[in-house]
């Protein structure tokens, strides 16, 4: 498996379940685990905002997942939280 984390930014009101359940929608099947590690509020995110981290785990039963394949899967859950949660990738 490829292990790696994932912070999104969006709205206070929006559930973590919400969250994860998109996540795991679109990158399936190839993510096998979304784990909600972290929480943060604060001036880097905004007023009314949370920032959610999730450690991901993307396995392929038939083939070693590569930096591209997960890059495309990583792009693919980003849109999906943006168009279903209007959620954005946090920047560092």
């Amino acid at each position: 498996p490829v292990h790696e984390d994932l912070a999104l930014v969006m709205d206070e009101n929006v559930p973590a379940l919400d969250v994860e359940r998109a996540i795991l929608k679109a990158g399936a099947p190839l993510v096998t685990e979304a784990v909600l590690f972290d929480i943060y509020r604060g001036a880097q995110v905004g007023a009314g905002k949370k920032s959610l981290a999730f450690a991901l785990s993307y396995q392929s039963p038939g083939k070693p997942l590569n930096e591209r394949d997960v890059e495309k899967l990583r792009q693919r859950i980003v849109k999906q939280v943006e168009k279903e949660l209007n959620a954005t990738l946090r920047s560092a």
